[in-house]
């Protein structure tokens, strides 16, 4: 969830999440995603235009209201295919189709005035890739493109069309959903409705949007972030009261809830022994803060503001903090499930911005390296048969990088780490299954995926972390990858876990830097976003497959409407209370990919963008 971006949350955050920790996407990874973002640019110079002309050269006919813009091209062969577009006020349009500069084929919608926005055409073509250009002809319009190919056909030299699609997807209607993670701190045990009184806004303004005269709610769900300690602050005391009155405040509206409850403990509530704590190790330039500050500990501060709830959290090793917090994460589904009808999933997170990780700290410019706990060290003799723990020279990016890419022992207290991530989330599925009983589900969540960030994170191996393909896979599982100028790393997170986690729903979020309308890698409080830009990006996740799209951050209340309003009606008319948006979507080579190296850039992002993985289509990745 990269940055959060209004102070309330500044303040509440110890450290940025992985996403914003050193994660550098690499000059082939832009080159690949640069057409997308040069196309996407041009759609959304003009804020909130669509990008559209707006000028009349004169010559008798106005301009086209939007579009028109080929959304999407599909049941292509080497003959035909149909185009879904977008426009207003457009009852005609000329196409080309081009490939490397040279136009191949050229036409037009037909005699007919447009009624509805997919039209077939016809042409004689050898399978590659195109581009398609759209240009009104009943108004006046610029020249919109998509890219698509002609694939081989089914069986050619016994491997198969290579990007083609034969229609729409099954119909899925009433099974996507758009929700709203309230980051940070938003559980509130002394607030009436159980929510930090800073989202109240927020969640009233996302479900009172309107469009063209017609009201609608914006969202099906709210996401609450929980601490462990705020919902057990005592071992076997549980505050199922304000959870019931979260279930209240979304009942009246219309909503469900989902919580991501945190694995923090206040120090000395009596729940685990300091020797089941996470710890650090030691920070050679570390100068107190506060008074009692203990150096080599994971807490953290409220507010980052001097407290006496210092909280800290189990080792992920630590079977004591695994049994306890599955028991935890077991009556919080329990006590949810008596609601079927206004409860969704649960999930966990490390992290202060909401993603599971090893987690780390960052201290004069360091990593400060996590996981050398007594209840690390004891479990890791066991897994080492004996071995000493391995320690970087140096607990900065640089050695520990080196640490777990050319040492043995540090490759090897690398997969530890991994185990540790694997069997404290199994603990949670498991809880969450045990006391849900399949009216609870569980939902696991990462950052960056295959970016160097993981290096320290822990996140290379996904498919281990999150028990791909076993009783222990979570139902859901959410990525909060991709960026300004760089979203087509969210749909690369949706067709890896469409293919890593078997059966799985898959989810992706959009924060104010996403959809910022300058598209800065940093964005102000109250800077505008974009909802074209929104919209661009969610329909290419909905149609290879994507179910639930987030809100992450906190969206600035006073602009919801106006700016996010439209592209929300249009996402929900087309893929949430219907399935007309959902047209299909090439389908292109998948592959397998083994985690070998624990630094750097994965070279899995850069085989994906070189097989044209993005937009258009899906290339499906494989872990191993």
């Amino acid at each position: 969830m990269k940055k959060l971006l209004l102070s309330v949350l500044l303040a509440c955050c110890q450290a940025a999440t992985a996403q914003s920790i050193d994660q550098v996407i690499d000059g082939k990874i832009r080159a690949s995603e640069a057409r997308q973002k040069a196309y996407a640019d041009s759609l959304f110079k003009i804020k909130g235009n669509g990008g559209g002309d707006t000028g009349n050269p004169g010559n008798g006919l106005d301009s086209c209201k939007r579009g028109p813009v080929p959304t999407g091209v599909y049941d292509i062969t080497q003959n035909s295919a149909t185009v879904l577009f977008d426009g207003e006020g457009v009852f005609g349009w000329d196409f080309s189709i081009i490939q490397s500069g040279i136009v191949k084929v050229t036409g037009n919608s037909g005699n007919d005035k447009l009624t509805k926005n997919t039209v077939p055409i016809s042409y004689s073509l050898a399978p590659g890739e195109y581009v398609l250009t759209l240009k009104g002809n009943t108004c006046l319009s610029k020249v919109y493109t998509r890219t698509f190919t002609v694939p081989k056909p089914t069986g050619d030299n016994g491997n198969g069309g290579d990007g083609g699609s034969n229609g729409p997807p099954p119909v899925n209607k009433g099974t996507r959903s758009i929700i709203m993670n309230l980051t940070g701190y938003g559980f509130d045990v002394s607030a009436p409705t159980g929510i930090n009184s800073d989202w109240l806004e927020r969640i009233e303004a996302f479900c009172n949007l309107s469009y063209n005269g017609k009201k609608f709610r914006g969202i099906d769900a709210i996401r609450v972030n929980m601490k462990w300690y705020s919902y057990e602050p005592r071992e076997g005391t549980f505050r199922d009261d304000k959870v019931l009155d979260l279930i209240n405040y979304c009942k009246a509206r219309g909503l469900k809830l989902c919580i991501a409850i945190i694995p923090w403990r206040v120090v000395g509530d009596g729940m685990l022994d300091r020797s089941e704590w996470l710890e650090q190790l030691p920070d050679p330039y570390w100068k107190p803060e506060y008074p009692g500050e203990i150096q080599d500990l994971v807490w953290h501060a409220e507010g980052r503001l001097p407290s006496t709830e210092k909280t800290y959290m189990p080792s992920l090793h630590s079977k004591a903090g695994q049994q306890k917090f599955k028991n935890a994460v077991r009556h919080l589904a329990e006590f949810m499930a008596r609601y079927p009808e206004y409860v969704d999933y649960i999930s966990t997170a490390t992290s202060p911005g909401e993603e599971y990780e090893t987690n780390i700290q960052r201290s004069n410019n360091q990593i400060l390296l996590t996981g050398y706990g007594q209840a690390d060290l004891t479990a890791w003799r066991e897994y080492s048969g004996g071995m000493a723990a391995p320690y970087p020279q140096k607990n900065d990016e640089e050695h520990i990088a080196y640490l777990f890419t050319n040492s043995e022992a540090g490759k090897k207290w690398y997969e530890f780490r991994t185990k540790g991530l694997k069997d404290f989330h199994a603990a949670f599925v498991q809880g969450v299954r045990e006391g849900g009983k399949g009216k609870v589900r569980s939902l696991g969540m990462y950052a960056g995926v295959g970016a160097p960030s993981g290096t320290w994170t822990g996140l290379y191996k996904l498919n281990e972390i999150f028990s791909a393909g076993t009783s222990d896979q979570p139902d859901m599982i959410y990525s909060s990858e991709g960026d300004a100028g760089s979203q087509n790393s969210k749909l690369m997170a949706t067709d890896l876990n469409a293919a890593t986690f078997p059966g799985a729903r898959y989810a992706i979020e959009f924060d104010p830097n996403d959809v910022s309308a300058d598209q800065t890698w940093d964005t102000s409080p109250d800077e505008d976003v974009n909802g074209d830009i929104l919209y661009f990006w969610a329909v290419p996740f909905f149609r290879r497959g994507g179910d639930d799209l987030h809100f992450a951050m906190a969206f600035l209340a006073s602009k919801i409407n106006a700016q996010l309003g439209p592209a929300l009606y249009r996402l929900r008319s087309e893929f949430i209370d219907s399935d007309s948006g959902m047209t299909g979507i090439a389908q292109g080579d998948g592959f397998t990919f083994p985690i070998t190296r624990y630094s750097g850039l994965q070279e899995f992002r850069e085989i994906y963008s070189g097989r044209g993985g993005g937009i258009n289509k899906v290339v499906k990745i494989t872990l191993k």
